[in-house]
Formats: structure tokens, C-alpha cells, sequence
């Protein structure tokens, strides 16, 4: 298919640009050279920007900002069971799927064991299902989010007794579903896994059924012994019971020693973060990066990733806001964000507190893009491919699909136009629940810069954003198109060949179309004819207006064909090259028009080289004469059957003084003769000298690789070896026909590759 300038260069990068201005990344990966925000409901707002920092590489970022109040809110989900791992889309399907519910976007969280435990505390819907290992925290609540610094959470275990016996007797341990150690108590629970404990070593385990109550980091529960086991190694916890277990090496059998079968006790949780408690969803998350609008003290942070790398971050405003920022790295297209450059982008966004979360492998955004039913990875996470993590923050929605428009898209927002340029536009809809719904009909659409006609729009001659205005049955949307006037990169490509010193060498009448992508900030963009321009300098040929270039100058001409395309200007130099009709589709096709550009053969006729026809002594030495330069001779030849007025007969007098043709004896040289193979290797091989090429001497070792090496003739021996080093000859791969003759297609062959052209 042709390449025309009225064509799109390439698809639009949808998903990545679906997006109007308002939330700069800033003065840590650098100001915004692009940015676009999508409002996809009341509250909820996607932005992905492109900067350059202060070393000029580029950084993407990708950014969900919610603020409190509207239809969708956040919560915390650390996978199907605390133990293990998955992908941000299996975490969504299973949210989905298992748990009912309607997720419109997520992002992971907190950094992990490689058990697929978090190391902070989780709290899911209000239930209390991970304790804390000296992290921070995230929680959220109706009114918005908030940073815990370090919580810790005490269970405490006090036992009724029976019968006086074991009464107060009283435990207490922080640490809850988390994987024991040999020096650890630890109490499970049904959230932690659906297998077992996950414990190997030998130790106790106290079984309890819960009577009343659910695990909050603030509460009381109710309990019943129902076995304690002093040489267990691992058991099914099961719904409804905690197990509380220690290694036998860890010395703590006090603690088993304090139930028995049947006592009733208490449990009681309290938590140094009072505020916890109101808290629905709560996760753990790494360095407090800002506090109070101001940065935190960077001899504080984890010194171990501070450098540039793929970052997901939290970041709380004045206002209660949040944003979940995700920065990709580890590539070309985005060198990723150091804690510094984190924490001043976040402060940028005018965020009050901010934390680092898990970043890496495991940064990744999900989000439901206008005009799709299900979730799509934005970002590109530096794996190649999703990291299975062990905590995620999900946005959700209680809306049910299936309802009227609420929403109105530009399917093409956040497209880069070249200035001048149109483009078919097209709407989406969603409901209240962010799923496709139908565009109302009398649908309408406004540029405030552009002009939109039905259905196309046609950008402004002025770089610059464009704001479009749509509107259908009472439902309002806007879009931002980004018109541009200088694209900043361009890759041209034409299906003509190269050489003799030339970009581009051309039979006289052939047609060549040339193929484009240009770039902005490494992305497509769109644009036609009004970005394309074509200049042809020399008597070489013309171009059309679809962009094909007609070499119609005469044998010989040389010129340029420069292509300007948004800005950047590419040229090459053109030549127009004689070749023949029979050898258009011919393997010896780039020898034979190589050979002859260099003056060194001709055709059988105007139009025709006879590729496959045999080649005579006389002809051959002419060849060689020309390759040479055709040097002045002193006296022809004492050959007495080559006439002095033969077209070859200065070439086989050069060649005689030469010493590289003696013919048959002193007065026969055979110019009518046909050429033999070995002839031919033995005339060349003499004559690369006087051709300015230096070969080594043949070793006649090498004619032992092919089956019919030994048929070679003794005169003719070093010659082939040394042109089978020099990788002119290798027969059919298998033997050398050394008596057979050679074809022009051949010689041409051995020629060009002996003498380089």
C-alpha cells in the first residue's frame, strides 16, 4: 500500500491519550511538555504527562486524583488470602468476580515478602486481616485519606479459666498473620490462607473458635479453646478460628501453657493510632516523603532505592484530595523518579503528605478507559509484563452498568495534531457506573480553536492546545486536542536501493514511494497533506502529489529529492543507473549494474545483457582491460588471430605485457574461444595487481572442500584457491565445474566481488 502524504502516519496510541489540562508533573521529573486529564466522573480524574528532567530524559507519569464525596471511593485489597500474589488484572477479576464489586481503576501498594505477605498492616472493609512490620501507613475513610507513622496494634489474649484454674492468665502479641519465624508468636486467622498456616518447624499451636465478634484493629472478641497441640507443624485455620502458634525453638511455651480446652477468653485489639479505627481500608506503604507541605528529611528514606527508578507514590491534599501517582522507568521512554524528584513532583501537585509505596516491577496502573468494559494496564511496567504484588488499592463504584449517559468523551482526546491537519472525530458515553452506554442522539461538538465540520475536525495553524465542547440529550463532556507546528523526530523509507556512492540509485522509468513515521515526544501523531511537502533538484525525475518519485531523467543524471515533513527535512541524492530488462528479477542483478555504472561491461543490446549466455577469451580480457582503467599500451599483441583492428585487441595487448593472458602458445590466444571457468579464475587472479586489489597466495588446500577439486588443472590450481580465500568463487557449494564455461551472469560476479564495486 502506498505511503500518501493525505494518510495518517500511524494509529493513535488511544489508551495512552485519552485526555484536558490540570495536573502538572512538576519540578522533580520537570514541567509538563504534555499533559492530559480526563474527568471520568464527579471526583475522579486520570492525567498522563510527559516531561524531561534536568539531565533531558524523558519521564512519563500516570496519575488517578480522587477527591471524597462522589460515586466512586477507594479500598484496600491484599489479594484473595494475606499469603501470596497476584497480577493488578487478576486482582480486579477477582474483585469482580468474586467479590461483586465494580472496579473502575487500581494501583499496587505495599511493598512485599517474597512469601506474597505485606510488610505493613491491612485492614480490608473494616476487618483487621495483617499487622504492621515498622512501616507507615495509608488509611481511608469517607471523609478522605490520611498517613499513620508506624501503628502498631496489640493483641492481647485473657483467659477466664475453669475452675479457678489458668484465670487471667494473659497474652500478648503484635505480631498477626504474618509468616512465623523461629522467634516470633504469631496468631492466624481464616484471611491469611486458605491452605494451612504455612508453618514447616515443629511447635505449638492453640486453636480457638470464635463465639462473638470480628478482628478491628480496636475491638474485643470472644473466644473458645478448642485444643492446644505442643508438637504440631502446620494446621488448616478454617473460617470462624484463630490459631496462636510459636516455634518449639522460640521458648515460649508459657504462652501455650496459659489455655486449655474449653477456657473462654477475651481478645482485645488496641492501636497506637486511635484514628485507625474509623478507618475502613488501611495499607501499609514506605517513606513519608512530605509533611506539611515540606519535604521530610531524605536521611530518613530507604537509602537503598533512592535513586532514579519506576515509583508508585500517595500524595493527601489540604483539601482531603488524593492522588495515586505512578511513574514508569528503566526505559527508554521513561528514566523514572528519584525519592527526591517523587517527593517534589507531589508537592507540586500542592499535596501536604505524601508517601512512597511499592515501586520497580510492581508499579502499575489499572484503569477503565471511556468506551471499555473491563480494565487495561496504562502505564508499562519495567518487567515487561504485570509482577504479582501483595496489596492493591482498587477504585469502586456502588453504580450498577446498564443506566443512561452520564458522561460525554472525545474518543481521539488527548491526540496530537499537526497544525492545519483534520481528523475523524468520534463521542463515547458512559453511565454512573463507568460502563459504554449509548451518545445520545443531536450530538454536537465545538472547538474553541479548530473548527469542526460533522464529523471532522480541523486543527488551528497554531501550536497550542485545543479545547472541544460536546454535548447530546443534556450530557455535557470536554476534550483537549494538542496541536503541534514541529514534529521531533522523522524516519523516512523508500523501497529503492543504494550504491555507487549514491542514497539512491534508479533504472531510468522506475517508480519509488517513499514510506514516513514522524514523532512528538516519541509518540504519533496525526496529520495529512498540509505537513508534507516534496522538493526534486537535478534533472533526475518528478514527484507526484501522492509523494511517488518517477526517475524520468536520461542515463546518468544525478540530483536530490528532499522530503519535508512536519518541520524536519530529510534529503537524498538520486542517480539515475542504466540497467537491462533481463535482469530485473536476476540473481547477478546488483554485480551487473555495478559493473557497468564503473564502464567496465556493457550489454548484449540497447536494453539487454543476456545474463545467462556464455562469455568468449576476448571479451573477458577486454573487462579486465577496462577494470584496469584501459592504460595506454605500447604495441599490440603477437597473437596472429587477433586482428589489430578487433575491438579487444589493446585489452589482450595489455594483457600479454601484463603476463596475465600467454594464451594458448606464443601465437594463439583464442579471443573467439569460449571461456572456461578455470580460464577465466586463472586471468583474474593475474590480473588483481594491475586491478590495484591484493590478494594472498592461493593455498590449493582449499579446493579439497569441493568433490570435483582434484579435476582443476595444475596452471589453474593457486589461482582458484586464491580466489575461493578471497570469497569470489564457491561453485554451487559443493563442486567447481572448472571445465565448464562461465556465463556473463558469473563473471559478473567474480569480478565485482574481486575488484569491490
Amino acid at each position: 500500500m502506498k505511503n500518501t502524504p493525505r494518510r495518517i502516519l500511524s494509529l493513535l496510541l488511544a489508551a495512552a491519550l485519552l485526555f484536558t489540562p490540570a495536573l502538572a508533573a512538576g519540578d522533580g521529573t520537570g514541567g509538563a511538555a504534555y499533559e492530559n486529564t480526563v474527568t471520568l466522573t464527579d471526583g475522579f480524574t486520570y492525567t498522563n504527562a510527559i516531561s524531561f528532567n534536568a539531565s533531558g530524559s524523558r519521564v512519563e507519569t500516570f496519575a488517578l486524583d480522587w477527591t471524597p464525596g462522589g460515586s466512586v471511593y477507594p479500598i484496600v485489597l491484599a489479594c484473595d488470602t494475606i499469603y501470596g500474589s497476584l497480577t493488578i488484572s487478576d486482582a480486579v477479576s477477582y474483585a469482580e468476580n468474586t467479590l461483586g464489586l465494580n472496579v473502575v481503576g487500581a494501583v499496587n501498594s505495599d511493598f512485599f515478602y517474597s512469601s506474597g505477605v505485606p510488610c505493613g498492616m491491612v485492614v480490608e472493609n473494616g476487618i483487621y486481616k495483617s499487622s504492621n512490620d515498622l512501616e507507615n501507613a495509608v488509611a481511608f475513610t469517607s471523609e478522605g485519606a490520611f498517613i499513620s507513622q508506624t501503628p502498631v496494634v496489640t493483641i492481647t489474649l485473657t483467659n477466664a479459666g475453669q475452675d479457678g484454674e489458668r484465670e487471667g492468665a494473659s497474652v500478648s502479641l503484635t505480631d498477626y498473620n504474618k509468616v512465623r519465624s523461629a522467634t516470633d508468636m504469631v496468631l492466624y486467622s481464616e484471611y491469611f490462607s486458605t491452605v494451612s498456616t504455612r508453618t514447616t518447624a515443629e511447635g505449638w499451636m492453640v486453636r480457638f473458635r470464635i463465639l462473638e465478634g470480628e478482628m478491628t484493629v480496636s475491638g474485643e472478641m470472644t473466644l473458645e479453646v478448642e485444643d492446644v497441640n505442643y508438637s504440631a507443624t502446620s494446621d488448616t485455620i478454617g473460617e470462624g478460628y484463630l490459631i496462636l502458634t510459636a516455634q518449639t525453638a522460640a521458648g515460649l511455651d508459657w504462652a501455650a501453657d496459659c489455655f486449655a480446652a474449653g477456657d473462654i477468653v477475651t481478645l482485645t485489639t488496641t492501636c497506637t493510632d486511635e484514628r485507625l479505627a474509623e478507618a475502613e481500608n488501611v495499607c501499609g506503604c514506605g517513606d513519608l516523603l512530605l509533611s506539611d507541605g515540606e519535604l521530610t528529611e531524605s536521611s530518613g528514606w530507604n537509602s537503598t532505592i533512592a535513586s532514579a527508578n519506576p515509583r508508585t507514590a500517595l500524595g493527601i491534599r489540604a483539601d482531603g484530595s488524593t492522588v495515586l501517582y505512578v511513574v514508569d522507568g528503566r526505559s527508554s521512554l521513561s528514566s523514572g523518579a528519584s525519592l527526591t524528584q517523587l517527593a517534589e513532583d507531589l508537592k507540586s501537585m500542592e499535596c501536604e503528605y505524601a508517601v512512597n509505596l511499592d515501586g520497580g516491577g510492581s508499579s502499575a496502573l489499572s484503569l477503565r478507559l471511556p468506551g471499555s468494559s473491563t480494565n487495561t494496564v496504562i502505564n508499562v511496567p519495567s518487567d515487561g509484563s504485570e509482577r504479582k504484588c501483595a496489596c492493591y488499592i482498587l477504585f469502586v463504584t456502588d453504580e450498577t452498568a446498564g443506566g443512561a449517559a452520564e458522561n460525554l468523551f472525545l474518543e481521539q482526546d488527548g491526540a496530537i495534531v499537526f497544525a492545519g491537519s483534520s481528523l475523524d472525530i468520534s463521542a463515547l458515553a458512559t453511565d454512573a457506573a463507568l460502563s459504554p452506554a449509548s451518545v445520545p442522539s443531536g450530538l454536537t461538538v465545538t472547538a474553541e480553536r479548530g473548527t469542526v465540520s460533522g464529523s471532522v475536525y480541523t486543527a488551528p495553524d497554531t501550536a497550542g492546545t485545543d479545547t472541544l465542547t460536546l454535548s447530546a440529550g443534556g450530557v455535557t463532556g470536554t476534550a483537549t486536542l494538542h496541536i503541534i507546528t514541529e514534529a521531533d523526530s522523522l524516519t523516512l523509507t523508500h523501497d529503492g536501493s543504494g550504491g555507487y556512492g549514491y542514497d539512491i540509485a534508479l533504472d531510468k522509468g522506475a517508480e519509488l514511494t517513499f514510506g514516513y513515521s514522524a514523532s512528538y515526544l516519541s509518540r504519533s501523531f496525526v496529520m495529512d497533506g498540509s505537513g508534507v511537502s516534496y522538493t526534486v533538484s537535478g534533472d533526475i525525475g518528478e514527484m507526484n502529489e501522492d509523494g511517488v518519485f518517477t526517475a524520468s531523467g536520461e542515463y546518468g543524471a544525478e540530483g536530490t529529492v528532499s522530503v519535508e515533513i512536519a518541520g524536519i527535512t530529510t534529503e537524498y541524492t538520486v542517480y539515475i543507473i542504466k540497467s537491462f530488462g533481463d535482469i530485473t528479477e536476476h540473481w547477478a542483478r546488483r554485480y551487473v549494474e555495478a559493473l557497468y555504472q564503473s564502464g567496465i561491461v556493457a550489454g548484449t543490446e540497447e536494453d539487454v545483457f543476456s545474463p545467462d549466455s556464455g562469455i568468449i577469451r576476448g571479451d573477458f580480457a577486454l573487462m579486465l582491460y577496462r577494470a584496469a582503467g584501459e592504460p595506454e599500451v605500447d604495441s599490440l599483441s603477437a597473437f596472429a588471430d587477433v586482428p589489430e583492428d578487433a575491438y579487444y585487441a589493446k585489452a589482450i595487448a595489455w594483457a600479454q605485457s601484463m603476463g596475465i593472458a600467454s594464451g594458448y602458445d606464443e601465437y594463439t590466444f583464442g579471443p573467439q574461444d569460449a571461456l572456461t571457468r578455470e580460464q577465466a579464475f586463472t586471468l583474474l587472479w593475474r590480473a588483481l595487481g594491475a586491478l590495484g586489489v591484493e590478494a594472498e597466495a592461493g593455498d590449493t588446500a582449499a579446493l579439497d572442500g569441493f568433490a570435483d577439486g582434484a579435476d582443476v588443472s595444475e596452471y589453474a590450481r593457486e589461482a582458484v584457491a586464491g580466489l575461493i580465500t578471497l570469497g569470489a568463487v564457491s561453485g554451487d557449494g559443493e563442486t567447481l565445474s572448472p571445465q565448464s564455461g562461465l556465463t556473463r551472469a558469473e563473471m559478473a560476479k567474480i569480478l565485482a566481488i574481486s575488484i569491490g564495486v
